[in-house]
């Protein structure tokens, strides 16, 4: 080497490179930590097929551990999720105890062939005793880095030829089609929306299958919108609104839709096709621009040929006539009370437990290993009553009777026992040898007092009795007992024919006859939601647009499938100035509004007791199929019930607050601005008013000479008189 003093000559050195130790142990550090990667659990896999991961670091408990580092990896050409949450487990390996970590997840390789993967690399922390013999050796921890295995993957090619359909989607996949509506008018939009749900390689899935439409319809397509399950790569859903515009009446069928991917639990290709709809389009009743210009969709006339169409309708202007009445009688059913749905859920959640219970209660009865015992001393005391008096040549069955009731009684397992079996028992021992001479002897009789002592010795013992702590076994649990089967109230019967007096009224421009007859009838009747409806249309030609805004409402409430209420809603809000809480949403709906409208807040409510019957009923089935015979193909038909429950409680749990006070059988509107008082009396001096916006929803708790207290969402409450509300659903 060069130095400052010019060339100068080193002498070698050399290394023995050995096993690498934990500290001064000895112990070669592979047996004391390692790591493993597993992919499918080493099983072939098909290319994008998504498989499971598992890393699993383990460590000797000669050496407690702690992790330094997460595992650090470099997994191409797999493309895998975030390692789960480390879970540890203890194992024996070699007769050696080991603390164990495994991370989970799932990947997929695109490409065929055979892939040889990196290895994991992780920092821990061990710690082992310090060099030296003294008795102050101590503990120290060191620093290790753990690698491990480099798994080769042998991944196969999908099968050729692919259906013309694929496009590469690999996994467990479901495709779902929905038009809404299915009956429309020239310019009000379609919906055609496609739904793609499952498991596989999502990132290599980006778009939905084309679909066919007429030229009939114009159509507004916006981007597919993606929802990957939370913390998941490979479980998603992929959703597509398409809006149609048709142009042109008639009858059009939208689909099928169809799309391939391939099953690698399978090993084959797979097509799902959804189901054709017919969509009846109607030309206007009147003007041809009036749905268009219902729904806030620009017609022909003043929409250029690149202007957007709006794919959610907005009730931007009102229609340009009121509609006809309704001749219809039909009756709205009135919701249950809160309190009243709350009492019967509580009252009946005890039906599942006590099923349980009596079920459990049988089950353990029947398995109660006391129970021959019990049932062998029963029989014992009449045995001895009958040979304390039987002849000597009875004696002889009865006492064979005695012999295997008295096995029974002690649990043993033998037919013919000895009486040594009976050693901790000297008594029953004696007895025994006796009843042996008597049945194998020469002698051939028992001794006088044998029936007394037998008694006596019956007496003294008492059969187990049985252990209720057996009820509580885990085998006995049943999970989720919350709900049982509930009916749904019964319909109402449709309301008596009015007189045709209001409509004939309204007819011959007297609207202010009709809007009188119609209000007596709503008086005895206030859910018959036509004539709610037809009273709104007649206050509305008198321009009394609050008090018709409020009518709509309520009538909208009590029959939102209806199209005249939503019409007529939209349309006298528009002129009455003011928005009803909650309701106002409904003149401009988003989705979940609009799934909200699909029923009444009693049809909800109603389909929330269907939910809860339905689940009680899958609850029912496993617990029968658990305790007893039941088909088994039950299991999977509960496991149906149970679903189709959930998504009608998750719907329910969305639309009813879409309601808010609304779907109170208490609730109530304020049609006109008025002030609310503190004591239900008009002397104003004596008390302080607030004023009331016109449009205000409440809850009507109590009533006093003429007046209703309201409770408000907010908490206040006041007094206001009758004639200045309007009921949803109760009489005034």
């Amino acid at each position: 080497i060069s130095t400052e003093k010019g060339v100068a000559r080193v002498a070698e050195v050399a290394f023995e490179v050995g096993t690498a130790t934990v500290g001064s142990s000895n112990v070669p550090l592979e047996n004391a930590a390692g790591s493993e990667i597993a992919i499918n659990d080493g099983e072939p896999l098909w290319a994008s097929q998504v498989v499971p991961v598992t890393y699993t670091l383990s460590v000797s408990n000669r050496f407690p551990a702690s992790i330094a580092s997460a595992p650090t990896w470099d997994p191409l050409p797999l493309v895998h999720e975030e390692w789960s949450e480390p879970a540890p487990f203890n194992s024996v390996v070699n007769g050696e105890a080991r603390a164990n970590v495994r991370y989970t997840s799932r990947g997929y390789v695109r490409a065929s062939g055979r892939h040889q993967l990196g290895d994991i690399s992780q920092l821990i922390n061990l710690r082992v005793p310090s060099a030296g013999f003294s008795v102050f050796q101590s503990v120290q921890a060191e620093q290790y880095t753990i690698s491990s295995n480099r798994p080769v993957l042998e991944v196969r090619p999908l099968p050729t030829p692919a259906p013309a359909g694929f496009s590469g989607a690999v996994g467990d996949f479901t495709l779902e089609s929905r038009v809404v509506p299915a009956t429309a008018v020239v310019g009000e939009p379609v919906t055609w929306t496609l739904n793609l749900a499952g498991t596989g390689n999502w990132p290599e899935i980006t778009a939905l299958p084309p679909r066919n439409v007429s030229r009939d319809f114009r159509v507004v397509q916006p981007q597919a919108q993606r929802t990957p399950a939370e913390g998941k790569l490979f479980e998603a859903t992929l959703n597509e609104d398409v809006v149609l515009i048709p142009t042109t009446p008639g009858t059009y069928t939208l689909g099928p839709v169809v799309w391939s991917y391939f099953d690698p639990a399978a090993g084959t290709y797979r097509t799902v096709r959804t189901e054709p709809v017919e969509v009846t389009i109607t030309a206007p009743a009147a003007d041809p621009n009036a749905a268009a210009t219902r729904f806030g969709i620009p017609t022909d006339d003043d929409q250029t040929a690149d202007a957007p169409i709006r794919a959610t309708p907005t009730p931007a202007a009102p229609s340009r006539s009121l509609l006809d009445p309704l001749p219809s009688t039909a009756l709205a059913s009135p919701p249950p009370a809160p309190r009243t749905v709350l009492t019967g859920i509580i009252a009946l959640l005890a039906l599942p437990p006590l099923l349980w219970l009596a079920l459990a209660l049988t089950a353990t009865r029947r398995s109660d290993p006391g129970r021959p015992a019990r049932a062998a001393r029963q029989r014992l005391g009449p045995n001895l009553t009958a040979l304390a008096t039987a002849p000597a040549e009875a004696q002889p069955e009865l006492i064979r009777a005695w012999r295997r009731d008295t096995a029974h009684f002690w649990n043993l397992d033998q037919v013919e026992p000895p009486a040594d079996a009976f050693a901790t028992h000297p008594a029953w021992a004696t007895l025994w040898r006796e009843s042996d001479a008597l049945l194998y002897g020469p002698a051939g009789s028992l001794p006088a007092d044998w029936p007394a002592r037998a008694t006596a010795a019956w007496r003294a013992h008492a059969a187990p009795r049985f252990t209720w702590s057996r009820l509580w076994r885990t085998a006995h649990w049943f999970p989720a007992l919350v709900l049982v089967l509930l009916l749904a109230p019964p319909l109402p019967a449709a309301a008596p024919a009015s007189p045709a007096a209001p409509a004939t009224a309204y007819a011959a421009g007297d609207f202010t006859a009709a809007a009188a007859a119609w209000e007596a009838t709503l008086a005895e009747t206030p859910t018959a939601w036509p004539k709610r409806h037809n009273l709104s249309l007649a206050l509305a030609q008198q321009k009394r647009w609050q008090e018709a805004a409020a009518h709509a409402a309520v009538a909208f409430v009590q029959a939102p499938r209806e199209s005249a209420t939503r019409w007529q809603l939209t349309h006298a809000l528009e002129r009455a100035g003011y928005t009803p809480p909650h309701l106002g949403r409904f003149a401009s709906p988003d989705a979940l509004t609009r799934l909200a409208a699909l029923a009444s807040p009693t049809e909800w409510l109603h389909l929330r007791l269907v939910a809860a019957a339905l689940f009680a009923l899958a609850l029912i089935i496993r617990l029968l199929r658990a305790y007893t015979k039941f088909p088994p193909g039950a299991a999977g038909f509960s496991l149906t019930l149970a679903a189709l429950a959930i998504l009608l409680g998750i719907a329910s749990g969305i639309a009813l607050p879409r309601y808010g006070p609304a779907a109170d059988p208490r609730a109530v509107i304020i049609p006109q601005a008025t002030v609310l008082r503190t004591i239900p009396t008009e002397v104003a001096a004596e008390q302080e008013t607030i004023p009331l916006a016109a449009g205000s929803i409440a809850i009507a708790d109590q009533s006093f000479l003429g007046w209703r207290r309201l409770v408000f969402p907010n908490g206040q409450t006041g007094w206001l008189r009758t004639e200045d509300l309007i009921s949803f659903w109760q009489t005034q």
